[in-house]
Parts: C-alpha cells; sequence; structure tokens
C-alpha cells in the first residue's frame, strides 16, 4: 500500500529507521497535505486543527516543501490512519474508526487525538489491543 507521505507499506506500518528521519528532515512537499487530508476526508480547518498549524501558516507552505515539525506531525497522523487501515481491514472502516466517538476516548473522536504526539501513541496502544482482542 502506498502511503500519502510516499512510502510503500507492505503488511506493516514499520519503515526503515532511518527513512522518516531523512524524509521529516528534508521537508515533506505541500502536496503531500493535500493528499493526506483527501485520504482522511478532511477539511482544510480540520487538518489544521490536527497539525497544529493556522490555515494562513499552512497556505504558505504551498508549492514548497513543510517545515521539520510539520512534516513530522504529518507523518504521524498518516502512521496511525495505516495502522488502522491494517488491523480494521479497509480505508473506509478506518476512517469511520477516527471518526466515530469512542467508549475508550471519553467518547470523543480518535482523530481529536491526533493532534498530539501523546494521543496518537494512545489510538496506536489501543489499535494494538483490538488487533490482539484485548477490549477495555
Amino acid at each position: 500500500m502506498r502511503s500519502a507521505t510516499g512510502v510503500t507499506y507492505k503488511g506493516s506500518v514499520r519503515m526503515p529507521p532511518h527513512l522518516p528521519v531523512e524524509i521529516v528532515a528534508a521537508g515533506l512537499p505541500y502536496s503531500k497535505v493535500e493528499e493526506l487530508r483527501k485520504l482522511l476526508d478532511l477539511s482544510v480547518e480540520e487538518l489544521c486543527r490536527l497539525l497544529p498549524i493556522s490555515r494562513r501558516t499552512l497556505s504558505r507552505y504551498r508549492g514548497k516543501r513543510l517545515d521539520s515539525r510539520t512534516s513530522d506531525h504529518l507523518m504521524m497522523i498518516e502512521l496511525v490512519y495505516q495502522r488502522a487501515v491494517e488491523v480494521l481491514g479497509s480505508m473506509d472502516n478506518a476512517r469511520i474508526w477516527l471518526n466515530s466517538p469512542n467508549y475508550t476516548f471519553s467518547y470523543q473522536k480518535p482523530l481529536e487525538y491526533l493532534s498530539t504526539f501523546t494521543g496518537a501513541q494512545e489510538l496506536l496502544d489501543e489499535l494494538g489491543r483490538l488487533q490482539h482482542g484485548i477490549f477495555v
């Protein structure tokens, strides 16, 4: 499966350890923002809340490369999405899970947790529990 950041995943979302660092350091092209936004079916405002970055700042990157902080956050969001696809079996199931209030997350949408790296880790942990049939 090819991701919005251009990395090909085979069965697992794990990538060679040096690859993400190099990609983040170089900065992702702005086009990856649009690809991920469409993949997750988000408005520009919703994606800006997740990154977190203002719409105006994001628009300044149009046609350029993102800074390393924004690139890192974008890759983290995609990593969670790819893991959700892997565990839940389809892109549609992953989008539904990310956008549905969930008891585990105090009835918040998992998508709302993607604004922080700590929240993203909680989502990855929960997806691991789901994959192994551990329901909390």
